[in-house]
């Protein structure tokens, strides 16, 4: 939405000259790219890759009120311009947060971490999604504190952070496993 002002003593000229680029600016065409994908659930979670290999790919996540929610991965085809499915699994409750191991140059594994009841860390490889790590601090009982977040380090993807509703915050090493320090 675009707004003229006009000021009344302002010359006939220039006022004729302002409605000619007004009209102008109606009437150019710029093309923009807006893609759409319609998810067969309400989304709680979503995560944009930024892999070079992988452009366009995102993760969402459902909000379905069962124990059994979804995770899909989707990416454009650039053939159809349209977002489509490529893989796709189950998520014990809804993600509350789900992102990707940050690698543009794809150095790394291709990794996608999702929080919910435990944070959980997945491997996308050969046309399957599989659960590599379960990370909890939770050992003596079934119950566990949500987790509301977690981000990864930039510098070292090996490390990330995790905040939970109890108020706490963990930084974590997923290669052993282990919390390093809990705030």
């Amino acid at each position: 939405c675009v707004f003229f002002f006009f000021n009344a003593a302002e010359s006939d000229t220039r006022r004729e000259t302002r409605r000619r680029r007004r009209k102008e600016m109606a009437t150019a065409t710029t093309q923009k790219e807006i893609y759409t994908y319609d998810s067969p659930w309400n989304i709680y979670a979503m995560g944009w890759s930024t892999r070079r290999d992988q452009p366009f790919r995102v993760a969402i996540g459902s909000f379905i009120e069962e124990y059994c929610n979804k995770v899909q991965i989707v990416s454009l085809n650039e053939e159809k311009q349209e977002f489509e499915k490529k893989l796709g699994f189950d998520h014990p409750y809804p993600a509350t947060k789900i992102m990707w191991l940050p690698d543009k140059a794809t150095r790394r594994l291709d990794l996608m971490g999702t929080s919910g009841d435990y944070m959980r860390i997945w491997e996308v490889k050969d046309g399957s999604v599989n659960l590599v790590h379960t990370l909890t601090n939770n050992k003596r009982t079934d119950y566990c504190a949500p987790l509301t977040g977690f981000d990864w380090n930039d510098e070292d993807p090996r490390i990330l952070g995790t905040s939970s509703i109890d108020t706490t915050c963990t930084i974590w090493d997923i290669e052993t496993q282990q919390s390093l320090t809990q705030l």
